[in-house]
């Protein structure tokens, strides 16, 4: 991501960062106040994208992707930061990531642009700043677009102060970063890597990891009783199928069958990791080993 907004896209009303991974049934879906999250109408063609950005690379990334996986763009008014374009950037980076805890799908934004995806000209009579926001692996299939309505975009409305209040924590920071970041990895080992990393900076967890690691998540998401103890079970042969993975050993013989279930394995940390931060995030704390302690006493 962009440390900074470039200074050619301040020069814009508004700023248009593609989204892929998510369906809508409503045309728009309102924020907050010069934030909205919009459904595109029409995608640019291959040529008008060539043509019309300021960037080949912008330009091959989003043809990449295409229209089948980006088909809404989150649309910032500029005016609502006025001189304080070094917010922007990271309110949107906080929003999606909202998004990502909330929904728990794979959810990619690859670039920004000062005009909207779906209005880009047939012959356009300048090239319009566009930049990479997030740098994904565009030859990748997707999976299927995760449907959102207006009660996910209210849990991110309400919580999205917490979120940015909470990134202050750098474990929180860490695992929040793991959940947003793991799909521009280089493999399918080192995004399994990642997420597990956002789990354990969490816990801080040094010894006897597997069985810690499965006994607080437990208490922490499943409270007690069978719901605790299948939660346990879960997590502690999730944990043991990491192990297997980042040392490089197969899930199943079969090579199909294997990446299907080394893609099973992502989506099932990606969600756990998301549970995680959303019962982090309603606490609106981050948990220190005095409480994992009562955790594990409760009744």
């Amino acid at each position: 991501m962009p440390v900074e907004i470039p200074s050619a896209l301040e020069e814009a009303e508004f700023l248009h960062f593609a989204v892929g991974g998510i369906s809508t049934k409503k045309q728009v879906l309102q924020i907050g106040r010069g934030l909205e999250l919009r459904r595109l109408t029409a995608f640019p063609t291959l040529e008008q994208l060539a043509n019309g950005v300021s960037s080949l690379p912008v330009a091959g990334a989003m043809a990449s992707f295409g229209e089948n996986f980006i088909q809404h763009e989150l649309v910032i008014d500029l005016a609502l930061f006025e001189d304080h374009f070094e917010r922007i950037f990271p309110t949107a980076e906080a929003l999606f990531a909202g998004l990502r805890v909330r929904t728990k799908a794979e959810i990619l934004c690859p670039a920004v642009c000062e005009l909207s995806w779906s209005e880009f000209p047939a012959v356009p009579t300048r090239r319009y700043a566009a930049y990479h926001f997030e740098r994904g692996h565009s030859h990748e299939e997707r999976q299927n677009s995760y449907p959102i309505n207006e009660e996910d975009i209210e849990w991110v409305r309400q919580n999205l102060k917490r979120i940015i209040l909470l990134g202050e924590d750098a474990n929180f920071q860490t695992a929040l970063e793991g959940l947003c970041t793991y799909m521009m990895a280089s493999s399918e080992r080192m995004k399994i890597a990642q997420l597990w990393a956002g789990i354990e900076a969490i816990f801080d967890i040094q010894h006897e990891l597997s069985y810690r690691l499965a006994t607080v998540c437990a208490k922490l998401l499943g409270g007690s009783g069978p719901d605790a103890k299948k939660k346990y079970k879960d997590v502690k042969n999730l944990y043991g199928e990491r192990s297997k993975v980042i040392h490089g050993k197969q899930l199943h013989r079969d090579p199909t069958t294997n990446k299907q279930k080394v893609q099973q394995h992502v989506n099932q940390v990606r969600t756990l990791l998301a549970e995680i931060l959303t019962k982090l995030i309603d606490r609106e704390k981050m948990l220190t080993a005095e409480d994992f302690e009562e955790l594990l006493f409760e009744t």
